[in-house]
C-alpha cells in the first residue's frame, strides 16, 4: 500500500517534467521562425526589378554606338576627280613608298612602284606613258625655295612653262608652300608640282595625254601625300 502511494506522486512529477519541456520546445521553435526570414522575401530580394533592368538596356547603348562609330571609322576612304569633264569617285586603298618617307590613297587604276633611289613611280595600268614621278625630300634636309627653283628649271627644259592656277591646285589642303607648273603639247601635256607639308617637301611630274586625262586623278591622289 505504501508503494502504490508512493508513486502516485511520482507519475505527477514526471507528468509535469514533460509538459514543461513540450511548452519549452514550442516556444523555442516559435522564436526561431519568427527571427529567420523566410525564403519568398530572400528570392524577391535577389530578383532584378524592372528599373534595374532598364539601366542595363540604357548602359549597353553606348557599347553599340562606339561599334558602329568604329566601322564608320574604317570606311575605305574615297577619292573624286574629273576625268573627260566627268565626276568620277572611286574607293582608294593607302600604299606606303617601299624607300620613301610618305603614304598615300591610290586608286586601282595606277601601280606604285620604285623608279630610282629617292624616286617612285603611280604608273596607269592602261598606259603606262601615263604616270607620275614621286619624289620627296625631308624639310630638315634641303629648302623649298631650292626645290622650287629646281622643278622650275627641269620644266623650263621641257618646254614653254605656264603657271597651274590656285584653282587646278585646289586640292592640296594644309600646305605651308605649293607650285604649280605646266607644258602644253598636243595631245601630250607635262605638270609639275612642289609642295611642302607635313614635314616633307615633294616634287611631282605629271605625263598625261588628252585620251586618258587622268591629270585630276593623279593630282587628287598626290594631295593625301602624308608623312609616314
Amino acid at each position: 500500500m505504501q508503494k502504490k502511494l508512493f508513486s502516485i506522486p511520482a507519475l505527477l512529477l514526471t507528468s509535469v517534467l514533460v509538459v514543461g519541456c513540450n511548452t519549452s520546445d514550442k516556444t523555442e521553435d516559435s522564436d526561431a521562425q519568427k527571427n529567420e526570414p523566410s525564403n519568398a522575401q530572400t528570392e524577391q530580394q535577389q530578383q532584378p526589378s524592372s528599373e534595374d533592368k532598364a539601366v542595363d538596356k540604357s548602359q549597353e547603348t553606348p557599347t553599340s554606338n562606339e561599334t558602329n562609330k568604329d566601322n564608320a571609322t574604317k570606311k575605305e576612304p574615297e577619292v573624286k576627280y574629273v576625268q573627260k569633264g566627268v565626276d568620277k569617285t572611286e574607293k582608294a586603298t593607302e600604299s606606303k613608298s617601299a624607300k620613301q618617307d610618305y603614304k598615300m590613297q591610290q586608286l586601282p587604276g595606277f601601280t606604285l612602284t620604285q623608279e630610282e633611289p629617292g624616286k617612285d613611280m603611280l604608273v596607269s595600268k592602261e598606259n603606262s606613258e601615263v604616270f607620275m614621278r614621286i619624289e620627296t625630300i625631308d624639310a630638315s634636309q634641303s629648302s623649298y625655295e631650292d626645290a622650287k627653283t629646281s622643278m622650275q628649271d627641269y620644266m623650263n627644259a621641257v618646254g614653254e612653262t605656264s603657271a597651274l592656277s590656285s584653282e587646278d591646285l585646289s586640292a592640296f589642303k594644309d600646305v605651308k608652300n605649293i607650285d604649280g607648273f605646266v607644258v602644253n603639247f598636243d595631245p601630250e601635256k607635262v605638270i609639275g608640282v612642289v609642295f611642302e607639308k607635313d614635314g616633307l617637301i615633294t616634287k611631282l611630274t605629271i605625263h598625261d595625254n588628252k585620251e586618258l586625262d587622268l591629270t585630276d586623278a593623279m593630282l587628287k591622289m598626290a594631295a593625301t601625300i602624308s608623312k609616314k
